[in-house]
């Protein structure tokens, strides 16, 4: 039986597997872009706790298959950015790295338009590394256009130069 990927809000028995699934993606995905030594060290417990505490605030979805967790997406629905006509942010996006190809990713960005639709918004910005070439891929793929804005992410001390990629919703 092919059961079929259904997006719906996080619940508290999904978090390790959100968990795992992160640590994963980050020791594969982000190997040569993040430092060796802040992979290998990624705290699977700490994380579960942080999860614990704040899964619930803003919205969470995952992507779920027979009972599997295969990817996550954490978004805002009231992001401001100075400047820009910005009202939303897709924060995390994760698909199983196991699993990719399969339209998880795809599936979690279309429910995430389709929400900030029905709330009236208007423009949506995801970042990513800017050495992370397949997550840049994707969001080209999926519409996404790349704005000359830098940020940039902070972990162990150490300094990642982010890209952000907007999306129009009212379309």
């Amino acid at each position: 039986m092919n059961e079929k990927i259904s997006i719906r809000k996080v619940k508290d028995e999904d978090i390790e597997q959100i968990v795992d699934i992160n640590i994963k993606d980050w020791k594969k995905v982000y190997k040569g872009i993040i430092d060796d030594d802040i992979l290998d060290n990624l705290n699977r417990d700490k994380k579960i706790k942080k999860w614990q505490k704040h899964y619930n605030i803003g919205n969470v979805i995952v992507a779920e298959k027979a009972g599997e967790v295969m990817g996550y997406c954490r978004y805002d629905d009231n992001a401001v950015y100075e400047n820009r006509d910005i009202d939303s942010e897709i924060m995390a996006l994760y698909v199983d790295c196991d699993k990719l190809g399969r339209g998880v990713g795809r599936k979690l960005v279309e429910y995430v338009i389709n929400d900030l639709k029905i709330k009236n918004k208007s423009k949506m910005i995801i970042w990513c590394l800017e050495k992370n070439k397949n997550a840049r891929k994707f969001y080209e793929k999926m519409g996404g256009r790349l704005i000359d804005d830098e940020k940039y992410f902070e972990i162990e001390g150490r300094t990642y130069k982010e890209v952000g990629y907007i999306y129009d919703i009212k379309n």
